[in-house]
């Protein structure tokens, strides 16, 4: 795996080790939990005085050429660079430690570990955050940093800290869009398909609304899984679509933008407790920037991976999204949530923009 944030500072290998997970809505399979779960139990270990260095590995669903993996490595570069090494990063991207249910789950636990999580996700732990992951919640990426300075979002980011969940930062990766092996243009072509989706409950009850089969898997698995027949769909940012080379196996992309894969980067409130002042700032805010700077490149290479696309052979479709954001009040429905969280939501936004 490649190593890219202790060039200069060898002196805290000798240190306790911590795993930190990071991932862009991947799902749980069986064949990654047991592995996962063994490896963070492995390096659970109690948490250590603010004056040791740590250590962390850092694992995410996307490859490091994607537009998250250069921004997020860099990020963790700077920060064991400010840091003066006191907090350093191993990086291992393509699921490489595992889903991102086995590590919310081992985060949760007491493990040492930073955890990607997509508010989805979040919401499954703290049901008023779902609705924060609906489609056309937010109408551009940086609205989710609006978000993220409203008091709605502190009311929600301390019922995660008692739910044993530290955010750290929120930021969007960038619109996600169906790839597949038939035509998508409206809701109703996902009829009667299986769809590969996230594993959280707005992920998977979004296709279920709209008629379709839902299904999660691990992203590393989705090449073949189309290849085969297995799904016929998932959905992702184009950055990612195109990394994973899945123009091979899918002929057809809809233009949806139905999520702007809004995430939280978390740790367990233990350990976070155990960073100085000063480095809990210093990280928060390289994040912070790291996150801005995601959503920019994004949108600036929007145009160009849809061009990419053309190129390669692939059908692309503009999506009907109002047919797309009329299954929306479905979804509250099927989750028992209270559609007035909507308003509630974009209001926060409104009012910090």
């Amino acid at each position: 795996m490649k190593k890219i944030t202790r060039r200069t500072f060898m002196k805290v290998m000798g240190t306790t080790a911590a795993v930190v997970g990071l991932s862009a809505c991947g799902g749980s399979a069986g064949s990654t939990a047991a592995s996962a779960s063994n490896a963070a139990s492995s390096t659970a270990v109690s948490a250590p005085a603010a004056a040791e260095a740590l250590t962390f590995k850092v694992a995410y669903s996307e490859s490091e050429d994607s537009i998250y993996g250069e921004v997020i490595n860099a990020a963790f570069d700077e920060i064991t660079s400010k840091t003066e090494g006191r907090v350093a990063f191993d990086i291992y991207p393509n699921n490489a430690l595992g889903s991102i249910t086995d590590m919310l789950e081992q985060m949760r636990a007491g493990a040492p570990m930073i955890c990607s999580m997509g508010f989805d996700n979040l919401g499954d732990v703290v049901s008023d955050f779902a609705p924060a992951s609906f489609p056309y919640v937010f109408n551009s990426l940086y609205e989710v940093q609006a978000l993220a300075k409203s008091d709605w979002i502190a009311g929600i980011e301390s019922e995660l800290v008692k739910q044993d969940i530290q955010p750290l930062c929120y930021g969007a990766i960038g619109y996600r869009h169906f790839i597949s092996t038939f035509k998508i243009e409206k809701a109703a072509d996902c009829a009667g398909h299986i769809m590969r989706m996230g594993p959280s409950s707005a992920a998977q009850g979004f296709i279920t609304v709209m008629n379709g089969t839902p299904t999660t898997s691990t992203w590393a698995d989705n090449y073949s899984l189309l290849q085969t027949g297995v799904i016929e769909s998932c959905e992702a940012p184009l950055s990612l679509l195109l990394s994973s080379s899945l123009n091979e196996v899918c002929k057809y992309l809809c233009l949806s933008g139905h999520f702007v894969n809004p995430f939280s980067l978390c740790m367990n409130p233990t350990y976070w407790d155990q960073i100085s002042a000063e480095d809990q700032q210093t990280i928060k805010s390289v994040l912070t920037d790291a996150c801005v700077e995601m959503a920019d490149q994004s949108m600036a290479k929007e145009d160009e991976f849809v061009q990419q696309f053309k190129d390669l052979g692939v059908t692309v479709s503009e999506a009907d999204k109002a047919s797309f954001a009329a299954v929306v009040p479905d979804l509250f429905t099927l989750l028992g949530l209270d559609p007035s969280i909507y308003d509630t939501i974009r209001a926060a936004i409104e009012a910090n923009t």
